[in-house]
């Protein structure tokens, strides 16, 4: 069997790369980098990539509102999930120290997730990136040392760089990624996401909820987000325990009425929390 196509936004050495390399543990895989989650999606759609992994939510920094955005333009199957430990480190050229670091790289939600440790460095500039791997990459071609970026122990290791500070994060930091197009056999019980579209949200909202709680279905997620220059318009991200058949589809079905527009995302086991792994390339 040939190895599957696995698409990420980021470079190898990237959290997404990690991802990738847990849930598909044992099946071999080459790693597709993108440089946005638009490319990411389109990487499947287009039969580039056999699967992708999308980030939809991390534990400190929130929803990544941009995935779930593609998940109303792009209609790819949902095949899994897993929900990896983000051990952020501070990284800079290879004799660097940490008093040496005025400015850090990173992507936006890796900034997000350290900003505790990032308010503290004194006189430190911030600037936000596409990627955490790519931010290595960037800060070894300039070598600077008063550059660093924020990245995993991976991309340290792949570009033989330094780890001047390990796991930034204040709390437990865990991204959860859904696994689009191709997944692997097994997992947990069935989980269901959906985007509701609506307006008025505390009167309709209330209403959908319990469209789901009155059938014994139970709510694993909902978080509004105000739908910007849409007079009004709110949309929903929705999960249940579950599939979206039987109990649920009357529920679906019953909710069609006082909403705009309901997306089912997709219906996929729930996954496992994994720790990432150094890899040999």
């Amino acid at each position: 069997m040939p190895p599957l196509i696995v698409a990420i936004q980021g470079e190898l050495g990237s959290n997404s790369e990690l991802a990738a390399r847990e849930y598909f543990n044992g099946r071999a895989v080459d790693i597709l980098p993108c440089q946005s989650f638009d490319d990411l999606f389109a990487a499947v759609e287009d039969r580039r990539a056999g699967a992708a992994m999308a980030p939809v939510e991390n534990s400190l920094a929130g929803s990544i509102h941009e995935v779930w955005d593609l998940f109303l333009e792009h209609h790819l199957p949902v095949a899994g999930e897993i929900r990896l430990r983000v051990i952020h480190c501070l990284i800079g050229l290879p004799g660097a120290s940490l008093a040496d670091v005025r400015r850090v790289r990173s992507h936006p939600q890796a900034l997000a997730q350290c900003s505790d440790y990032l308010a503290a460095m004194a006189d430190v500039q911030v600037e936000a990136v596409y990627d955490t791997a790519g931010a290595v990459q960037i800060i070894k071609a300039e070598g600077r040392r008063e550059e660093a970026a924020i990245a995993p122990a991976q991309a340290a290791a792949d570009h033989g760089m330094q780890i001047l500070a390990r796991d930034l994060s204040a709390a437990d930091n865990f991204t959860r990624f859904l696994v689009l197009g191709e997944g692997v056999a097994g997992g947990g019980s069935p989980r269901t996401s959906v985007i509701l579209e609506m307006e008025h949200t505390a009167a309709a909202l209330p209403a959908a909820l319990a469209s789901f709680t009155g059938r014994g279905i139970e709510i694993l997620k909902v978080e509004t987000r105000k739908r910007v220059g849409q007079p009004w318009a709110y949309g929903v991200y929705l999960e249940f325990a579950g599939p979206a058949d039987g109990a649920a589809a009357q529920a679906l079905q019953e909710i069609s009425g006082f909403v705009t527009n309901v997306r089912l995302v997709g219906t996929y086991p729930s996954g496992i929390a994994a720790e990432p792994r150094l890899h040999t390339r």
